[in-house]
């Protein structure tokens, strides 16, 4: 039986992104599309508004419902809202895949909590070649040594509320604990004005422009040479493939807090 799938934040970019996507694929069903109430888009059919045609889900607002239909959630909302949803998942008992982006360290805290009682999955980026990317570094890292300046670059479409993204910070969180520290003790938000580098700092910076799908970039520079290593995503439907194998990754694992590195091995 295909899987029933719980789309939470369902008219977003990639809320129809994933019905898309799930509308494509025999092994899933999308069994809700739920969205913010007094949505505008409430009560039409949830393919209608991904560009997938008719499937007899409507967009919703009515969250309880909207789990107990489903098999697994996704989450593409705001971070608000996302705190708020997998709280109910958790009442629900329904594994949950959090994709939202932006969400402040005490409401990333709360969502984490849930994995006591849900297999729970948290990763502002479902791409697999960017966790395939992440689980790389450390060791890149280490090979090269602390005679490597680092600097991270994100680029992203104008439309982009959080910077730097997600992404961003996880790819530069795996850089600082490979060399022992933490990334809040070492990063350095762009430079103006006289601002020579600190030793062992890793620079940050965002850039907005366009329809940029998403690219990020890491520069290990060293007197001698330069190691450029760079992702590129040139559609969202790469991130709504993700978050299809996170949501077969989920059902039926006990409850914990889950990565993309556990669902690409």
């Amino acid at each position: 039986m295909p899987l029933r799938l719980i789309v939470h934040g369902a008219a977003g970019r990639m809320g129809r992104e994933v019905i898309r996507a799930a509308a494509a694929d025999p092994a899933f069903t999308v069994a809700a599309a739920l969205v913010r109430p007094g949505s505008p888009q409430l009560g039409l059919d949830a393919g209608v508004v991904a560009g997938a045609g008719p499937l007899g889900v409507e967009l919703s607002a009515d969250v309880p419902a909207g789990l107990a239909a489903g098999e697994v959630a996704v989450d593409f909302s705001t971070p608000a809202a996302a705190v708020e949803f997998a709280h109910a998942a958790a009442d629900a008992g329904r594994p949950l895949v959090v994709a939202t982006t932006g969400i402040a360290s005490e409401q990333l805290e709360a969502v984490k909590e849930e994995a006591r009682r849900i297999p729970l999955l948290i990763a502002p980026n479902l791409s697999v070649g960017i966790s395939v990317l992440a689980g790389l570094l450390p060791m890149i890292t280490r090979a090269l040594g602390d005679d490597y300046d680092v600097e991270v670059i994100e680029v992203h479409h104008r439309h982009k509320k959080d910077a730097p993204s997600g992404t961003a910070i996880r790819l530069a969180e795996a850089v600082a604990a490979a060399r022992g520290r933490a990334l809040v003790d070492v990063e350095r938000y762009g430079r103006r004005g006289i601002a020579p580098r600190a030793p062992g700092e890793i620079g940050m910076h965002a850039v907005r422009a366009g329809g940029v799908v998403g690219e990020h970039r890491l520069l290990f520079v060293s007197e001698g040479e330069e190691i450029e290593i760079a992702h590129r995503a040139f559609s969202r439907q790469t991130f709504a493939l993700g978050a299809l194998r996170a949501a077969r990754f989920l059902v039926d694992r006990p409850p914990g807090l889950y990565t993309m590195e556990d669902v690409v091995g």
